[in-house]
């Protein structure tokens, strides 16, 4: 395996902390709703400042004369609306009183989190300079997570 560049770790440990917040709901009884609701709304304010990082910091450093770069924000973005959207209906029925089951979100956020860390974070990693790396990750690091 070769090494990870900057970004790519970064956001590798971002997708590790988002996962453990979701995981930890997980594992709370099911008769527990108020514990997994806590649990579950910490996931939902760490996932949504990491998507914010992402789109708001690093998605817009794609190279827009490439068209694999547009193909694959194109697709992270979808991979976006289509966790919102999940996280909403998961919201209506955490009303209506009823626990979601997560393993829908979680499959979806797996494949989203090897597309980035696979393949869009080591290309940023090695076409952007050291100076545009730097920036990104200093923005990064101004929002915490956990």
């Amino acid at each position: 395996m070769t090494e990870m560049g900057p970004i790519t770790l970064a956001m590798l440990k971002q997708h590790q902390i988002v996962n453990k917040f979701l995981e930890d709901s997980e594992k709370i009884s099911e008769d527990d709703i108020y514990q997994f609701v806590k649990l579950f709304n910490l996931f939902k304010w760490n996932l949504n400042k990491h998507l914010f990082i992402e789109e708001e910091n690093i998605f817009p450093v794609v190279d827009s004369t490439n068209k694999k770069e547009l193909n694959q924000i194109q697709g992270l973005l979808n991979d976006h609306k289509d966790i919102r959207k999940i996280i909403d209906n998961f919201d209506e029925e955490i009303g209506d009183g009823i626990r979601p089951n997560t393993s829908i979100l979680r499959e979806l956020l797996f494949k989203h989190e090897g597309r980035e860390i696979d393949d869009f974070y080591p290309i940023l990693d090695k076409r952007l300079t050291s100076d545009k790396r730097k920036e990104i990750l200093e923005k990064i690091k101004e929002i915490r997570l956990g």
